[in-house]
């Protein structure tokens, strides 16, 4: 579940990206710099008969954060400032307590939505070490699933401040996977928030530009690789805030939370451990009930659940969830090795219900050795052998472990795969067209905000977004620029250009195109 399997450098944007800074840098490699770089994601898909659809927005989510379940799953709230939950999983006791603002209330609806979409583009910026990341207020809506308009810039300004106010406290339930510790933890989901606004209202607008920072457990569980993939597609599809705060939570408890590797087909709870997971206001079982009547209905509905089962009476009442093997996740670097060697997302899939992604991975390195070593004859596909290797693993000793695999002839030895010749790289004005003028822009800010940590202000970001968005700047160039003055170690004289260009906007207001750099 580490950090190599969550993003891969695979699509031709991407590598075009990479390759565009090692040219800048004349070819030294900076792991630093290839870290500010945004990294492919590799969708899973649900389709059940596991053709190629396309590929979907997929995204990741935090373990830690997704099985707890900090976010209550009601799509309205009143005069509710906190919340304590307890509960047992195994041998250990879990406390987790919420405290809000009054004039707030405790995180709920969707501030679901707002939470996951922060997480993904964390993620998508290549998970900075700081946690701080800058984002327009449009891009961030966009992610979030809602409409650009003024309600819902309203509604989203009120759920960066409910969670950026809201203190949560942890006891035993926060995991540090790589040190396999269980930890307490007390944090606020956003530490930082600050944007820029018209005036003195403090309203967002069309232009504001958010600058945040997320928590510290929240950046240590993320950069550790304790995530897990998220359909966040299928997700922002569901209708209410409520059934999409439970599938998510869901689809978190499938996790083995010691062994991230092994996902259940079942998850049993017990009716009143599950309304405190969910954080719902009453643990009255008939109150619980309701609750979860209509989104079990919809998941159902939409083939997440296979089915769902009561039993007992009461307080003793027990659930049983039962999820569709189509909507089984698999993980982003297994099924992109497999799709290499022409494996289906359906047969991943089905693979990925038998065994664990450790076992799977494992098994596609032996393949490609015994390949490349020339000791496996591929006699119909590779796809074909590849799934036949996996299933009769008994078959294929690992000569890697000492144990020698006879050599078969040059003749039935499989040819090299021909060498494929690299695209030409294309320029920053190419890749830049593809998008519209306010997603370049903001692409290009972010990456600026990237490339120069802490070197600009919010104000002097959004600045320069307005510029690019009226035309003003060139994006394009602004890259060029901005990755030229690294590889020429000239990084403060790009900072120090920058500014004073950002300074000349209040003197400029007859339209021309500012100086260039």
């Amino acid at each position: 579940m580490g950090f190599p399997e969550t993003y891969l450098w695979d699509s031709r944007e991407k590598r075009c990206l990479a390759r565009q800074l090692l040219s800048a840098l004349g070819g030294v490699f900076s792991p630093i710099l290839f870290q500010k770089i945004f990294f492919q994601r590799v969708s899973f898909e649900s389709t059940p008969d596991g053709g190629d659809v396309g590929e979907q927005r997929s995204s990741f989510d935090d373990l830690n954060w997704g099985r707890l379940n900090l976010v209550s799953a009601q799509d309205q709230v009143t005069d509710q400032n906190s919340w304590k939950a307890m509960y047992h999983e195994g041998s250990r006791l879990v406390r987790v307590s919420c405290r809000a603002l009054p004039e707030l209330g405790i995180p709920h609806g969707v501030d679901n939505d707002v939470s996951s979409a922060l997480i993904d583009h964390y993620l998508s910026v290549g998970l900075p070490e700081d946690g701080i990341m800058t984002i327009a207020v449009s891009e961030l809506m966009q992610l979030a699933g809602f409409h650009r308009n003024g309600k819902y810039r309203e509604m989203l300004s009120v759920s960066l401040d409910r969670l950026h106010t809201t203190s949560y406290e942890i006891g035993g339930g926060w995991r540090d996977h790589p040190n396999r510790r269980w930890t307490t933890a007390k944090f606020h989901f956003i530490e930082l928030l600050e944007y820029t606004h018209q005036g003195e209202s403090g309203r967002f607008d069309e232009r504001t530009v958010l600058r945040l920072r997320l928590a510290e457990p929240l950046v240590a569980s993320l950069r550790s690789g304790y995530t897990k993939p998220l359909n966040i597609e299928f997700m922002q599809s569901l209708s209410r805030p409520r059934t999409r705060i439970i599938f998510r939570l869901l689809d978190a408890m499938r996790y083995n939370p010691e062994e991230p590797d092994e996902l259940t087909d079942t998850y049993d709870v017990g009716l009143i451990q599950w309304a405190e997971l969910c954080k719902l206001p009453s643990a009255r079982p008939d109150t619980v009930r309701r609750a979860l009547e209509g989104p079990h209905q919809e998941l159902l509905r939409r083939g997440y659940l296979k089915n769902v089962t009561v039993e007992g009476r009461g307080r003793q009442q027990q659930l049983r969830y039962e999820f569709s093997p189509e909507f089984t996740p698999v993980s982003p670097a297994l099924l992109h090795r497999l799709r290499l060697h022409g494996v289906t997302d359906g047969v991943s899939r089905q693979l990925a219900r038998q065994y664990s992604s450790t076992v799977l991975m494992g098994r596609v390195d032996l393949f490609e050795y015994l390949v490349q070593a020339r000791q496996l004859t591929v006699r119909k596909t590779a796809a074909h052998a590849l799934v036949h290797l996996i299933k009769n693993i008994d078959q294929y000793p690992d000569p890697r472990k000492g144990r020698v695999v006879p050599s078969r002839t040059s003749s039935a030895a499989v040819a090299a795969r021909p060498e494929t010749e690299e695209p030409p790289v294309p320029t920053w004005g190419e890749e830049l067209a593809r998008m519209d003028k306010e997603g370049a822009s903001s692409f290009a800010m972010k990456r600026v905000s990237l490339l120069y940590a802490r070197k600009f202000s919010v104000s002097e970001l959004d600045t320069l977004r307005d510029l690019m968005v009226r035309g003003r700047v060139d994006p394009a160039q602004l890259l060029e620029e901005a990755y030229r003055r690294l590889a020429t170690f000239d990084a403060q004289g790009f900072v120090d250009d920058l500014k004073k260009r950002l300074q000349m906007d209040e003197a400029s207001q007859n339209g021309h195109r500012l100086p260039p750099l």
